[in-house]
């Protein structure tokens, strides 16, 4: 059975960030689904049109739930009472919850970064977070710590994938991946 990717999307969010989990998950063997907060099409923070193939629901489960960045989006995030609900309920369950950019800001929110030794973000959101996580933030461009992985930017987003892609399919598979689209080392 292929291991399956939940991908959350809004308008706002980081394109990039959405996109290149996307496609390298889909390239690595993962069956991936990108949801919205809402039907149709999302706008996302480069003002780029994207179709989402679902509308986020209760019922949805993965083994990797991931959550793009871009502010506006993430603030979609965080307004909304599922998507927090559903970044508690797979990091409850083991399942990798995955977040980039200002993301992490939702797994605060969540209650998740509470519960692991480190994890990064975006630069620009770095004073948001609680006072009391100031000693677990890090400067590394992607922080796996327990069944929690966190990036920085859009220009990481090619090494979270990756990231991702380890713990779902093994690093034979992102090595191929990483062959056929010729991202280096």
């Amino acid at each position: 059975m292929k291991p399956r990717a939940l991908i959350l999307c809004a308008d706002g969010s980081e394109e990039m960030e959405i996109v290149i989990p996307l496609n390298l998950l889909r390239r690595g063997g993962v069956e991936v689904t990108l949801a919205s907060l809402a039907p149709g099409p999302i706008t996302g923070s480069r003002g780029i049109v994207l179709m989402p193939d679902a509308v986020l629901n209760e019922s949805m489960r993965t083994d990797a739930l991931i959550l793009p960045g871009g502010l506006a989006g993430v603030e979609h995030f965080l307004r909304n009472e599922l998507v927090l609900r559903l970044v508690s309920r797979h990091f409850e369950k083991n399942a990798w919850v995955c977040a980039i950019c200002a993301a992490p800001l939702v797994l605060e929110a969540a209650g998740v970064l509470r519960e692991v030794g480190a994890f990064t973000s975006h630069p620009g959101v770095e004073e948001r977070f609680h006072a009391n996580l100031a000693r677990k933030y890090s400067q590394e461009r992607v922080v796996v710590s327990g069944p929690v992985i966190t990036s920085r930017a859009p220009g990481t987003a090619f090494e979270f994938a990756a990231a991702i892609l380890a713990r779902l399919q093994g690093d034979n598979v992102v090595e191929t991946v990483r062959k056929n689209v010729l991202y280096p080392e």
